[in-house]
Order: structure tokens, then sequence, then C-alpha cells
């Protein structure tokens, strides 16, 4: 066990479950305090709690990780399209969204389309959240098990159980301030190992050189160009879709909140790249990739190399911010996802607000548990493993909320018609010898032209719901 890293670790995770245990009263209060803080969230503190909600261990721990083993090409392609995010969603939905007074996702399908789009919504927020806690419960597995010095498997059911009781107790509120903390441990924590690093190897241009040197490979484009244009598609759109994502909008005081939230996400998001290039850079000076049993321990092993104790726990509790502030977000999108959109909008419409947070408790729990399952034995390479959720997300969501926002010609048909052709695409493309996370590339075309053409054979939405769509635009 590694003494001061694991108190640092302990600590961290005490101060954000005494978090949650604040919040717990005023959450459990109504179901806007559940899912929304009230919609009481400004820009400042909703810009840490976007930036933390997107930047997950695919943006640390993934990102290098695959940098390394891939070629730093595959982390410029990540990078490009994770930066994008907030600005790309600055445009597209951050305000508009926030001006429908919705509480989640399904819940806009539900206003904007009909009751069947918001069920087939709630089961894909249901299916891909969950599965997007695997590659965090992976790579907080990796840390603890290298911090505590016990089986990943324990390390995986300690921790996942640890930051699911917060988010559970606490709901958004809890979930939104500890993002707060989480961010900017996350920011601080990368300058400080990126600083050490380029002293340590007297400038950018020697740490380049020295990790050529060790990797000849470190610059080479490894993957088909539809693999880094594919990756490149589902993170740019990942802020616009992902549920953990927009649900930071309905938490904004206001529309304008809401953007200015995504403007501040985009230069803290941008930062984390910028630091990830100098720590994949020393990750492949070391020349120890091929040698490790999951790749993504690169990160750590960095962090082992250039950093003393006290400063190497500072940087893991860092990580684990990362995990821990995407994994809340993804929790609270599936348990909103069943308490409020299936459970209260179909099986019992006069469920009281305590009765649907409390089943939002449970669920949360539940969905970390079957997280936990399948985390136990994942596939290599987190970011390959995000990719795959976000693509899924893109090509099923990204044309019929976007159009839903903008096409006052959209309708119930073509929403249905797009979200099932692009999520079938999708499958489709995951079975066939296809480039590694390029499935967006056919699947969102597929998704944008059946909403397009199936509307407009359809029955155009009412005058009424046209009229809706220009009150998002702050139209009266």
């Amino acid at each position: 066990m590694l003494i001061m890293e694991a108190v640092i670790l302990a600590l961290y995770l005490v101060l954000m479950t005494v978090i949650g245990i604040f919040f717990a009263k005023r959450a459990h209060s109504s179901e806007d305090d559940y899912w929304t803080a009230g919609r009481n969230i400004n820009s400042f503190v909703g810009s840490f709690a976007l930036f933390a909600a997107v930047a997950s261990s695919s943006s640390l721990m993934g990102a290098v990780g695959s940098g390394v083993a891939l070629g730093v090409p595959f982390l410029f392609a990540y990078g490009f399209g994770a930066v994008a995010i907030p600005s790309f969603a600055l445009f597209l939905i951050s305000a508009q969204i926030r001006r429908s007074g919705v509480r989640t996702v399904p819940e806009f399908f539900k206003f904007r389309f009909g009751k069947p789009a918001q069920l087939v919504a709630a089961g894909v927020v249901v299916v891909t959240m969950t599965f997007y806690m695997v590659p965090q419960l992976t790579a907080s597995g990796l840390i603890g098990s290298y911090v505590l010095g016990i089986d990943y498997e324990i390390a995986v059911i300690l921790l996942g159980v640890g930051f699911t009781l917060y988010a559970a107790l606490g709901g958004m509120w809890a979930i939104t301030y500890t993002d707060l903390i989480q961010g900017a441990i996350m920011v601080v924590g990368l300058f400080v190992l990126a600083v050490v690093i380029f002293f340590e190897h007297q400038g950018v241009a020697n740490l380049i050189q020295d990790a050529l040197a060790a990797d000849p490979d470190f610059g080479s484009i490894t993957q088909p160009w539809m693999s880094y244009f594919g990756l490149f598609l589902a993170f740019l759109w990942f802020g616009v879709v992902s549920p953990s994502a927009v649900m930071r909008n309905f938490a904004s005081r206001d529309a304008k909140t809401a953007r200015r939230s995504a403007l501040g996400a985009c230069f803290l998001y941008l930062s984390v790249f910028v630091f990830g290039f100098f720590i994949a850079s020393a990750g492949a000076s070391l020349g120890i990739v091929d040698s490790l049993e999951n790749q993504d321990m690169i990160f750590i092993s960095v962090i082992e190399n250039y950093l003393p104790a006290l400063l190497a726990g500072v940087l893991l509790a860092g990580l684990l911010a990362a995990i821990m502030s995407s994994a809340d977000a993804m929790l609270l999108a599936v348990s909103a996802g069943v308490a409020h959109d299936i459970y209260k909008g179909y099986i019992n419409k006069n469920a009281s607000e305590k009765t649907v947070t409390r089943l939002g408790f449970a669920v949360m729990m539940l969905a970390s548990f079957v997280g936990i399952f399948f985390a136990i034995d994942p596939p290599q390479l987190i970011a390959v493993m995000v990719g795959w959720v976000g693509g899924a997300l893109v090509s099923i969501f990204g044309f019929p909320l976007v159009l839903g926002i903008w096409w006052k010609r959209a309708n119930l048909a073509g929403a249905l018609a797009g979200m099932i052709g692009g999520g079938i695409a999708f499958l489709i493309m995951i079975a066939l010898p296809f480039a590694l996370v390029a499935e967006p590339i056919v699947a969102l075309p597929v998704s944008a032209i059946l909403v397009v053409v199936v509307s407009l054979l359809t029955k155009a939405p009412s005058k009424e719901m046209q009229a809706e769509v220009d009150r998002y635009h702050g139209y009266s």
C-alpha cells in the first residue's frame, strides 16, 4: 500500500460523502431539487460542473493511454473533439433546451414530440449511461488496486459503492458542488504534473524528442482515417446529446447562465488536453507501455516516475475526481430516466415527489451494481469504451434532439425513425469489421436522413408546437 496516497484518497472520499449527506435533505425535498438543483446554479459553479461531467476517466487516463498505445494523432483527434464539446453545445442547445423548462432529456422528447419518443429516449438513457459506468469503474479499480495494494475487483466494488453513495444521497445539489471541487482538483493536478514534466525534460522540444526516441511510432498514424474522424465526431457531439452533460443545462438559473457555463467549461477542457499532451509524451518516453497489463496504467506510471508521494496523492485524487464527477452525472441520468420518465410518466402518474426521489436513490444504487458487474472484466483502453458509448448516443440522439430544437417541421414519426434507425445502423457497423470507433460516420447521416425524410412525409406538428420551438430561441 502507498500510505500517503491512500490517506489522501480516503480523505477525499470522506469529504465527498459529507457533501452528499449535507445536501440530502434539500435534494429529497422535491424533484426539481433532486434532478436539477432547484434550477439555481450560477455560471461559475456551472462551468466546473459541466466540465467535470464530460471530463471523465477517458479524458485523463483513457486519452493518455490511447495516445501512447495508438500514437499521439489519436490523442489529438480525441482532444479536438472533446474540447469542442462545450463550445458546440453553447450554440446548439445550451440556452434553447434550458428555456424548454424540462428536467431530463427524455422529458424534452415527450414535450417536443410525444410520449412514444420519451419512452424510447428513456430506454436509451438507461442502457447507455449504465454501460458508460464501466470505463469509469475500470479506471477507479486501476487506481484503487495501485494505491491500496488490493485486488482490482475489490477496488472496483469499494470505490464504485463509495462514489454512488454521495450522488444518491444528495442528487444534483451534491453532484454539482462536488463537481466544483473535483474539477478544480483535476485542473490544478494536471497543471502541476505538466510543469514538472516540462522542467524534467528541459522544454517541449526535448520532451518530444525523448518520446520519439523511446517509441518511434508515437507520432505515427496507426489507425484508418475513419477511426480518427469517427472519434472526433463522437466527442464533438457528446455534450450535445449525452444526458449526463445536458442535464447541467437544466440546473442553470436561466438560458444566459447555461451558455456562460458552457463557455467556461470550454476553457477548462482545453487545459486538460494541453496538459494531457505533456503527460502522454512523458508516458511514451518511459518506453514501458507494451509491458503493462493494462495500457491505461501508463498515466499512473507517469505519476509514479515524476512526482513525490504527496503530489502523487493529490493527482491520483484528481484522477478519481474525473471518474466520480462523470459517474455521478451518469447515475443521475439513469435514475431520472427510470424514476421520473418511466415510473412517474407511465406507471404511477400520481406518485409523490418524495416517492420518485426515493426510487431515484434505489435506481442509482442498482445501476452502480450493474456497472460494477461488467467492470470486473473490462476490455482494454478506456478511451475506446467511451468512444463506443459516445458513438451510440450520437447516432441515436444527435439529429432528433438538435432538429427538434432548430426545425419546426420535425415531428414524432421523424424523431422515432431517426432514433431507431440511427441505433440500428450503429449496431450494424459494430457487428461489421469496420474501423475502430468509426461507426458514427455511417450511423449519424442515416439518422439525419430519416428524421428529415420521415418528418416531411408525415403530418406537420401543430401550430402550438411550432410556436413552442420559437420560444426555445427566445422569441415571444
